[in-house]
């Protein structure tokens, strides 16, 4: 499995995800759509890439599974241009509703399907199957990933691809930063125990070999990589998860409220510190396999 080391700066000269929802305007109290924004900006290139070297181009049905209120939906219309289809799935009506307000004028091709990853069918995609099954931090969080795999795998024509942007659930492999900051790694250790907690088998990132051969597709690729974000970006991304992951960690007993403040107040630090280089995401495990 090869390793790749990338910095959060766009690797082609390919519109972006930024300047295609330049027309939008954020308001003051949309900070996390503003956070996802950036992100999907950032990860645009991956998804673009990945499918070039998948075979997926113009024309083709891509599905984002559990897209969220953005996921790769913009990078995946741009693969798929106006005469391909993108359908985002997502079990949230409210995620579907802002990225259909996000995304929906500029790009047509979006389709957008409030349903379970693990029980959707092409019928109620309105499709007969599909190119391409994506899905980036969905399968981190399923109970099950061998029965998500097995569903994705239904939704594909014969030759159709999946491709996973997933990540490591080891805490060696957690976010860090340079110099190092301790709550990057607490907070995604917090991370990985809620979905745990919930019931999630959290190791697809690092065992998707085997969950993909299970569901009778071939793996084609595999490759490691790290994202390095400015500061202003990656500690965001632990403070938004620690704020929003507040009521579960209190439930399960994770965390309580100093722990969780003092975690904030250290990333905020750090986030204003002129000493940190850089910023880095867990390792994340990109998995292209194949229907026969």
């Amino acid at each position: 499995m090869d390793a790749k080391y990338i910095d959060a700066r766009p690797l082609s000269s390919a519109p972006t995800v930024t300047s295609a929802l330049s027309h939008y305007t954020l308001g003051s109290t949309d900070a996390e759509h503003r956070r996802l924004v950036r992100l999907a900006a950032h990860e645009e290139d991956r998804v673009v890439d990945a499918c070039r070297r998948a075979g997926i181009g113009d024309g083709a049905v891509a599905v984002d599974l559990g897209c969220g209120p953005l996921g790769a939906l913009a990078a995946l219309a741009q693969v798929v241009g106006r005469d391909g289809i993108v359908v985002g799935v997502d079990a949230s009506a409210a995620a579907l509703n802002r990225a259909r307000e996000l995304l929906g004028e500029v790009f047509p091709q979006i389709r957008f399907v409030e349903a379970d990853v693990n029980r959707v069918t092409p019928r109620d995609l309105g499709i007969d199957a599909a190119d391409l099954g994506y899905s980036r931090l969905m399968l981190l969080h399923q109970s099950a990933p061998d029965e998500t795999i097995a569903n994705a795998a239904r939704l594909l024509r014969a030759g159709g691809v999946l491709i996973a942007h997933e990540p490591s659930d080891l805490a060696t492999d957690a976010p860090s930063a340079e110099p190092h900051v301790p709550a990057t790694t607490r907070v995604w250790e917090l991370v990985v125990a809620v979905a745990r907690a919930r019931g999630a088998t959290t190791d697809f990132g690092r065992r998707g070999r085997s969950y993909l051969e299970r569901a009778g597709l071939v793996v084609e690729s595999s490759r490691a990589y790290v994202v390095h974000y400015p500061p202003e970006i990656g500690f965001d991304i632990p403070r938004v998860a620690l704020q929003s992951l507040r009521p579960i960690l209190a439930e399960h007993a994770l965390a309580d409220d100093d722990e969780i403040a003092r975690l904030d107040r250290e990333l905020d630090q750090a986030k204003s510190s002129a000493h940190v280089q850089w910023v880095s995401s867990p390792l994340m495990i990109e998995w292209i396999a194949r229907k026969r």
